[in-house]
């Protein structure tokens, strides 16, 4: 059990929770307690709050600069321009989602106005009609990727993931729109379909209807794709999807997390690549299934798992020396505010500029290609003489110690 142990009292160490808990438990939080969840992450796992974000920051900065979601409408408040649309793009097909359900649930494709439903808060978003396909099949990708901080903003994707295939053949037009065993790539409801093929072998990851990330990528490159090219783009999916919601995480984290670094989460990202290698992201998994219904799932979902918890340094309670650091932590806050109060009065002296920032990418960043790097400039700036600190701050030197810590747990 590698040392854990369950409590139900409120000495624990490490809380997994499957939904989005309650604000009074991040403000009750210890130093060293971690809870696998950021305030208003659903910013972010609900399809409704996504759109609006990601359409925030295309206003912002333009349309191309963003466009990373299919074209979407929040269903009923932008149905007026749903329709107008739907109408300069006659026979255009569009797929229907409810705003907070997984697993498939409540998803269908229509081409007709008429069968979009009035009474209902969902999304209804354009269909990508032209999916790169592996035999004749459609798939997505479920990628999986772990924020420790959102700021300074520290991500890491895994490595491994899972590629998930539909059940029949992929056809476009009229007469398949209602076939979801071929437009639907969701595993719980393809393992329902006649000639869905289960994987019986980790080893042979790339049988069946599920597939390792790494077995579809080693196709891939089979078939001509320049695998490299697709994973950079992956990547600016996610660095673009996490960006939306930042200023809202960082916020609320302000408002109600005692500690920097109480919080982290795992969340799985849906891909869709078409066939011009473009990534089109689906959805955000609040809570993406650790099931393992195959050796497949069991090799690759223990494993995320395991380097998951050792990534966010999950540690053991010493009460004297957390109790003498909480002591100190409250004396310093204390201290901190009787200054700014006093500044706010302009009293006792000039203000003094606090670090409000984030780091360089290249501190923050888990690129392999630069991580020596980053590793030791960030080793000699961390053991300057403490006389001598060139202008960081103490909060600033904190975050580049743990981002040295966090990058030498990452595997």
């Amino acid at each position: 059990n590698h040392g854990f142990v369950y409590t139900d009292s409120h000495d624990w160490n490490f809380l997994w929770v499957g939904s989005a808990p309650k604000n009074y438990l991040f403000e009750s939080l210890n130093e060293y307690q971690k809870i696998n969840r950021f305030p208003m992450a659903s910013e972010m796992t609900r399809k409704d709050r996504l759109c609006h974000n990601l359409v925030s920051l295309q206003e912002k900065f333009g349309r191309d600069q963003f466009e990373i979601l299919p074209e979407t409408y929040i269903l009923p408040d932008e149905f007026a321009d749903f329709y107008s649309h739907f109408h300069r793009e006659k026979g255009s097909v569009w797929i229907i989602k409810p705003n907070s359900m997984s697993r498939g649930r409540g998803i269908y494709l229509i081409n007709d106005i008429g069968k979009v439903p009035m009474d209902e808060s969902c999304i209804v978003s354009k269909y990508i009609g032209n999916p790169l396909l592996v035999n004749g099949i459609k798939f997505d990708l479920r990628i999986y990727v772990c924020v420790t901080s959102f700021e300074p903003l520290r991500v890491y994707v895994y490595e491994e993931g899972l590629a998930r295939f539909a059940s029949e053949k992929y056809k476009s037009g009229d007469a398949a729109i209602n076939s979801k065993f071929t437009h639907l790539t969701n595993y719980s409801i393809n393992k329902k379909h006649e000639r869905f093929v289960q994987n019986e072998d980790a080893s042979c990851d790339n049988v069946g209807n599920k597939w390792s990330l790494s077995g579809l990528f080693r196709h891939l490159e089979t078939m001509g794709v320049d695998t490299g090219l697709l994973w950079s783009r992956i990547y600016d999916v996610i660095i673009k999807t996490l960006l939306c919601v930042e200023p809202k995480i960082v916020g609320a984290m302000k408002r109600l997390v005692a500690h920097r670094t109480n919080c982290f989460e795992l969340y799985g990202f849906d891909i869709l690549v078409d066939e011009d290698l473009k990534p089109w992201l689906m959805e955000v998994n609040l809570s993406p299934s650790l099931a393992c219904d195959s050796p497949l799932d069991t090799k690759i979902k223990c494993n995320l798992l395991a380097d998951t918890l050792n990534l966010v340094g999950v540690r053991p309670i010493n009460r004297r020396r957390d109790g003498y650091h909480n002591t100190k932590a409250r004396i310093k806050t204390w201290a901190k505010q009787k200054q700014q109060y006093y500044d706010k009065l302009g009293v006792n002296g000039e203000r003094k500029p606090t670090y409000s920032g984030y780091p360089g990418s290249s501190v923050s960043g888990s690129s392999s290609t630069s991580g020596q790097r980053n590793k030791t400039s960030l080793g000699n700036l961390l053991s300057t003489n403490a006389k001598d600190n060139n202008g960081i701050s103490e909060r600033l030197r904190d975050i580049l110690q743990e981002t040295v810590e966090e990058y030498e747990r990452r595997g």
